[in-house]
């Protein structure tokens, strides 16, 4: 059944708003009659007018249901997706306005016609498989590989010039100098190592006077993180040019070092699943102040792999007012096909379409049972993606748990299974977690399973735990 503009409702709108402000700003260019004109075709899978703007002319807003999800088109200047108009058109469908029929408009039989013909190219390469890269993207490939090379020497100095010189160099214009070296590694496609440069000469600008042993071994930790990543990536660009193989290939290195994958490279290289069946276990929004970003994070469960994996929605300050924000997705994903990042254990995964069940007590069950089967299992493999220098520095795993205690010394908690133990600490994306744990009732702290993210403490040299969340036969407690 083909969908049409019925299916417009109030949540529809919201659940599509970029923001709150574009919601209220669509309400009341509805509530003032802000558009001259309003048609709808005869089969209502498209409406579209003409709002009054700021200009002489107005702006030309369309919502299209032909397809498998809505899209929505404006002649205005917003980057905002959808922009004010093409929600107030929609609130304009709800208040019950009049929309006259008339035919599909030039512009969007056009814009149709495109997207009917990506279509038929994606089946087509599904079938036949796609197609063979030219030669000019090869070059370019290769050229971007060598780039990268010459921004890696850059690294290395930055590394050698620091340890020669010692922490104490980054001060006053030596600082400057430095931050500048960093802001040229963006000319060379080397975003993520750019990043460790920027957090080293920000946490080296933060010391104190007389620094202790915890201040010294983060710093110690970013350069040897920084080091090794530049002689990794270094090993990885010279292999690929030697073998003459430049794709994209299942590495992390591809995407930490600029790499941007599409969808249909993932399906080609086999990083995909189909009829997946998710849950969403916690989700975040954290400030990375390195990366100058708004990350929204969100780990999920495989029901029947148990694999833990995370949604991650980077809105960069300067452009976040722009950018759909994500929000706790509830209830079981049902999604055809779901793509997955190259990666370790908590792999970046993706989808374009899915249908959503409530949560049952059966799926709880079905969580339960997909915990670790022990601690000493989950810290051997915590410790073994912790060494990937470019991999996330936290590992989230469900650990199970019989009970969660309090020392009486401390006031830390402790995760206890079967004659294992393993210390529950917050971390610096979740400060307060540990206090909001003390809150949980009694019943919560036992028999479950818990997520959390493992990280190494190199103050103590010990493997820790953040808790996230509690998942119980009846529900999941979100922490954070």
């Amino acid at each position: 059944m083909s969908k049409t503009a019925e299916m417009i409702t109030e949540e529809l709108i919201r659940s599509l708003a970029p923001n709150q402000n574009a919601i209220a700003n669509a309400q009341k260019i509805s509530r003032t009659g802000g558009f001259s004109t309003l048609y709808q075709t005869e089969n209502k899978d498209l409406i579209f007018g003409e709002c009054k703007g700021s200009g002489k002319s107005g702006y030309h807003t369309s919502a299209d249901f032909s397809g498998d999800t809505p899209v929505f088109r404006c002649s205005c200047p917003s980057r905002q997706f959808p922009c004010k108009h093409s929600l107030a058109i929609m609130y304009e469908w709800v208040n019950g306005k009049n929309f006259e029929v008339a035919e599909v408009p030039e512009d969007v039989a056009k814009k149709r016609e495109k997207i009917t013909k990506r279509k038929e190219k994606a089946k087509e390469e599904e079938k036949n498989g796609p197609k063979k890269p030219s030669k000019t993207s090869l070059a370019a490939a290769k050229k971007k590989l060598q780039k990268q090379l010459e921004g890696l020497e850059l690294a290395e100095t930055f590394v050698t010039d620091l340890l020669n010189r010692g922490v104490s160099s980054i001060n006053g214009s030596s600082s400057a100098s430095y931050k500048n070296l960093a802001k040229q590694l963006g000319d060379y496609y080397l975003p993520e190592l750019q990043a460790i440069m920027m957090e080293i000469i920000t946490v080296a600008e933060e010391l104190s006077e007389q620094p202790d042993d915890k201040e010294l071994n983060r710093l110690v930790m970013l350069c040897v993180r920084l080091s090794s990543s530049v002689k990794k990536s270094k090993e990885y660009i010279l292999t690929k040019l030697e073998s003459d193989n430049v794709q994209p290939e299942d590495s992390i290195l591809y995407e930490a070092m600029g790499g941007i994958w599409k969808l249909t490279q993932l399906k080609e290289i086999g990083l995909y699943k189909e009829n997946a069946r998710i849950v969403q276990l916690s989700f975040t929004v954290l400030d990375d102040s390195i990366h100058k970003a708004y990350v929204e994070t969100g780990y999920w469960i495989d029901l029947d792999s148990g694999e833990i994996s995370r949604t991650e929605n980077i809105r960069p300050y300067k452009s976040a007012k722009h950018i759909k924000s994500e929000d706790s997705a509830f209830g079981v994903y049902h999604i055809p096909v779901l793509y997955r990042y190259p990666g370790g254990i908590n792999r970046r995964i993706r989808w374009e379409g899915m249908e959503q069940t409530d949560l049952e007590d059966k799926n709880y069950e079905e969580i339960l049972n997909k915990a670790e089967s022990s601690i000493g299992e989950a810290v051997k493999k915590a410790k073994n993606e912790l060494k990937n220098t470019l991999s996330e520095q936290v590992c989230a795993m469900l650990l199970p748990f019989d009970n969660i205690k309090f020392a009486a010394t401390d006031g830390h908690g402790v995760l206890q299974y079967q004659g294992e133990s393993i210390g529950l600490r917050a971390n610096e994306n979740y400060r307060e977690v540990c206090n909001i744990l003390h809150l949980e009732p009694e019943e919560v702290l036992e028999n479950g399973a818990l997520l959390g993210e493992l990280f190494y403490d190199a103050e103590t040299r010990k493997i820790y735990v953040c808790p996230v969340s509690i998942v119980t036969e009846k529900g999941i407690a979100v922490l954070c």
